[in-house]
């Protein structure tokens, strides 16, 4: 049995946002100077726990892109079917690891995202469950980790109200057994809420390694253990 800690935190976009496009725009390897927010922080986010877990092989990120806006005619926001598209961004270790980790880590998701400019969001639509299935098993098989995104700030999850009122505190709890990395809208203020699942020293040197980013009101709201 294995002792997990999961920790979600918060971080102000706009902080975020100013500190890491600074660290892109004195770095001569950035190939994207115009990069979201999303992928600001994902690359961050990614480029820390890969350090702080101290993986060995090539390093994977998967997340989902939203495609209503993307269809043409575009879905209205109020649609509730399923219409996501998975994104698959590829580090080498080397570089990762490098001095200039965290631009290659935004360098892989921006051109993992730079498709959808060029051809339809469903191009490939048929293959995506074997694909999926496919890196799980080989990553199962082969011990490679392979890191993913679960939620996004986009789904507002702290506007929801069914009636009796807005959630005071969400978490993701499925990051628990897929080992994901949660993002999540903050109630009341701009930013987001990180939430991630990790052994103690591996959270210790994460949280290390994320603070050396210097965010302004950075802050750590909940710590927690399980027997997994």
């Amino acid at each position: 049995m294995l002792l997990m800690n999961q920790i979600q935190f918060e971080a102000p976009s706009r902080a975020m946002r100013q500190e890491l496009k600074r660290r892109i725009s004195i770095t001569e390897t950035a190939t994207f100077k115009n990069v979201s927010a999303f992928s600001l922080i994902c690359a961050y986010t990614w480029f820390c726990l890969a350090k702080a877990e101290e993986i060995s092989d090539d390093k994977n990120l998967v997340f989902l892109v939203d495609c209503r806006s993307q269809l043409d005619p575009p879905l209205p926001a109020t649609y509730l079917g399923n219409c996501i598209a998975p994104r698959f961004a590829v580090v080498e270790r080397e570089a990762l690891f490098g001095k200039q980790g965290f631009v290659a880590a935004v360098n892989a998701i921006s051109e993992a995202m730079k498709g959808l400019e060029n051809k339809s969001v469903l191009d490939g639509a048929e293959n995506w469950v074997s694909v999926v299935v496919g890196n799980m098993h080989r990553s199962i098989n082969t011990r490679r980790k392979v890191y993913s995104v679960a939620s996004s700030p986009q789904f507002k999850v702290y506007d929801t109200d069914f009636g009796w009122g807005r959630p005071r505190k969400v978490d993701v709890v499925s990051i628990d057994g897929t080992g994901a990395m949660s993002l999540l809208d903050r109630r009341n203020e701009d930013g987001v809420e990180i939430g991630i699942v990790l052994k103690k020293h591996q959270m210790e040197a994460f949280a290390s390694l994320f603070a050396q980013a210097k965010f302004d009101a950075l802050r750590f709201i909940t710590s927690f253990s399980n027997m997994l």
